[in-house]
């Protein structure tokens, strides 16, 4: 099943980028168009999984330059009300909005160590906490997104978490392309937290790589990891989907 990966395919940290998955399966990219984007007024909409102690926020690329930056930051949430019960993070999709514009790339080269942000629930018509500052530990992985590349064949996903709350986060690879987090549970297989940190890479079995293959709520697959290894796993919760790159 995995004679076709080349060995450029293989689990990367922050200090050696990952190329985008569309080149790692030889899939030729296409000639992207020239696009003039006005400034933006910060980074993307992020993702929080997890929870405030150990937060993985996933910003939401939308495949136009420049947001064309893919990647997983790990970090820690503050804010004064959570001094007695912090909030988890592991049943909906909480969205977070910077408070003031930067640039990804130096949270990657490890320039922006700390930001602020609000943060909201799904659909809120305004933020449930503002001023939340999030200190960065790492990004364990990224990778820079070739807009209108092919996509991969495959559906993958990369997993991310603790042992007690296991997410799975759709890998981008080209146009049209989808965001989209479940949260799951495995059957045959416990992940240490030093795992559940570096975004191990899950090869669905039998699904191609479109969204009416994307996992649903209950669902129970197969898959595999780059070691070979087959695991077992059902699909608890959608948190996020969101299509990215669709004229």
């Amino acid at each position: 099943m995995y004679a076709d990966l080349p060995p450029a395919y293989h689990l990367v940290l922050a200090q050696a980028p990952t190329p985008p998955a569309s080149q790692r399966f030889e899939v030729p990219p296409q000639r992207a168009a020239e696009v003039r984007s006005p400034s933006l007024p910060g980074p993307p909409s992020m993702l929080v999984i997890g929870t405030p102690e150990a937060a993985f926020l996933w910003p939401l690329a939308t495949l136009t330059p420049p947001d064309t930056e893919q990647m997983v930051i790990s970090a820690k949430l503050v804010h004064p009300a959570w001094n007695k019960r912090k909030p988890p993070f592991s049943s909906d999709g909480y969205i977070l909005e910077a408070a003031e514009p930067f640039e990804l790339s130096a949270v990657r080269e490890g320039t922006l160590k700390s930001f602020k942000v609000s943060i909201s629930r799904p659909g809120a018509a305004s933020p449930e906490w503002k001023d939340v500052e999030v200190q960065v530990k790492a990004v364990p992985w990224h990778s820079q997104l070739v807009p209108n590349s092919a996509t991969v064949p495959r559906l993958l996903y990369r997993l991310f978490g603790s042992p007690g709350a296991t997410f799975l986060v759709h890998e981008l690879s080209g146009s049209p392309d989808f965001h989209h987090v479940v949260r799951v549970k495995f059957k045959d297989r416990r992940f240490t937290q030093e795992e559940l940190s570096r975004g191990l890479l899950v090869d669905v079995e039998d699904r191609p790589n479109v969204k009416g293959a994307k996992l649903q709520m209950g669902d129970a697959p197969k898959g595999s990891l780059l070691d070979g290894k087959p695991v077992k796993f059902k699909v608890e919760r959608e948190l996020l989907f969101r299509e990215v790159g669709v004229p």
